[in-house]
């Protein structure tokens, strides 16, 4: 299995995720950071930007805090990601 596609790429593969989730729920960035900061764990707006345009890494710890505030589990929240079919295919 070849990984090749999204070395140097992108920083994260769950950005664009986030961002739809982010807007299905018709938050802002903000709202984001703020919903995020509840469970405990500092996320900027700005962060939130990164993650979002895949320009910040995402941290194990910060992922489940996404599952967390979009009330998702690690498996919805990966579902939609190209890496995650390629595996779940294998």
């Amino acid at each position: 299995m070849s990984y090749k596609k999204y070395e140097n790429l992108q920083m994260n593969i769950l950005g664009q995720t986030i961002k739809s989730l982010r807007k299905k729920n018709n938050w802002s960035q903000q709202d984001l950071s703020n919903k995020i900061e509840l469970t405990g764990i500092y996320l900027s707006r700005s962060d939130i930007s990164l993650i979002e345009l895949n320009q910040r890494g995402i941290r194990d710890f910060e992922i489940l805090a996404f599952c967390y505030v979009f009330n998702i589990t690690l498996d919805e929240f990966y579902n939609d990601t190209a890496l995650y079919k390629l595996c779940k295919n294998k």
